[in-house]
């Protein structure tokens, strides 16, 4: 038997987010105790990539912390559709404590970046899990997940397959990186779609 820690897991057990609800932090508790419990009697830690075994090696388990990562949902890459505009993809985390999935998929930094491209050219696609990616990826020009703290995304993987820039952060979002990625991206379109 093995113990699989997500990104949230790993943050949970290791700090309390001050965008959590304050209810949240008995369960905080309780997860680092069970995860001390459960060390006695699992094979290993998996997390989904190596930072986040960085993150938990402070906690000292005897059982051994070993990466395995999730592998992407959608393999094969798309066609790609001609569109008008330019498509920026985001991931918006929902859940019963939307505060903090807001706070951790960075979603007052996208908005804060939305605001410096007010512009009928550029267009906002907000996923939050229940898509199906393989309709909406034809028309991605650019994918960020401004993440404050985060695992291996599929996401990332997927548009790799698909070609998709995008701008990913495990930590710190940084704003002005995003808004240069997003303005040299659109400055590629507009001189292909010139020839």
């Amino acid at each position: 038997m093995k113990l699989m820690w997500t990104g949230s897991d790993v943050l949970f057990c290791t700090r309390y987010p001050k965008h959590s609800k304050k209810s949240k932090y008995i369960y905080m508790f309780c997860l680092r105790i069970f995860a001390r419990i459960a060390d006695y009697f699992i094979e290993g830690h998996y997390v989904v990539s190596e930072h986040l075994r960085a993150e938990l090696e402070p906690l000292k388990f005897k059982k051994p912390i070993k990466v395995q990562a999730n592998p992407p949902i959608y393999t094969k890459p798309v066609k790609k559709i001609p569109h008008k505009v330019f498509n920026i993809l985001y991931y918006r985390g929902l859940g019963s404590n939307q505060r903090f999935h807001d706070w951790v998929y960075g979603h007052d930094v996208m908005m804060m970046v939305m605001e410096i491209f007010e512009d009928d050219y550029i267009h906002l696609i907000e996923v939050n899990g229940i898509n199906d990616m393989s309709k909406i990826y034809p028309f991605v020009d650019f994918m960020v997940r401004p993440n404050r703290h985060d695992g291996n995304p599929r996401m990332v993987m997927e548009c790799e397959i698909n070609e998709i820039p995008y701008y990913c952060s495990k930590s710190d979002p940084n704003p002005s990186e995003i808004i240069r990625m997003i303005k040299h991206e659109i400055s590629l379109q507009k001189a292909q779609n010139q020839i």
